[in-house]
Formats: structure tokens, C-alpha cells, sequence
């Protein structure tokens, strides 16, 4: 799963890159009301781009 993170997304190779990616996917799931347990379970590589995706365009629309 981790190579086909990082082949859509190469900064995630840098491992602090990614943590940093991965808690605003993390607070961004939390905020649409996913639970912890929903998001540690995400293991489709489509779903989780997705959910970047989406974090993002929050970012950008604040």
C-alpha cells in the first residue's frame, strides 16, 4: 500500500513529510465524522488519496 501512496505522491518517501499528511487526513476524517477506528482501518490506497484530497481542499478553502 505504501509504494502506491508514495508513487501517487512522492514526498510521502520522506517519513516526516507523510506523518505530517497524515494527521490533517487524520483531524480532516475526525472533523467529517469518521472515528479513529474507521480511519486506522483505511487500507485502500484510493480511499486514502482521497481523503488527502479532500483535507487539502479544505486547507485551501479556509
Amino acid at each position: 500500500m505504501m509504494n502506491a501512496l508514495v508513487d501517487a505522491v512522492p514526498e510521502w518517501a520522506d517519513q516526516d513529510t507523510f506523518e505530517a499528511d497524515r494527521t490533517r487526513m487524520l483531524q480532516y476524517g475526525l472533523s467529517i465524522g469518521m472515528t479513529l477506528e474507521q480511519l486506522y482501518t483505511l487500507s485502500d490506497p484510493d480511499t486514502i488519496l482521497g481523503l488527502w484530497t479532500a483535507a487539502e481542499a479544505q486547507n485551501v478553502e479556509v
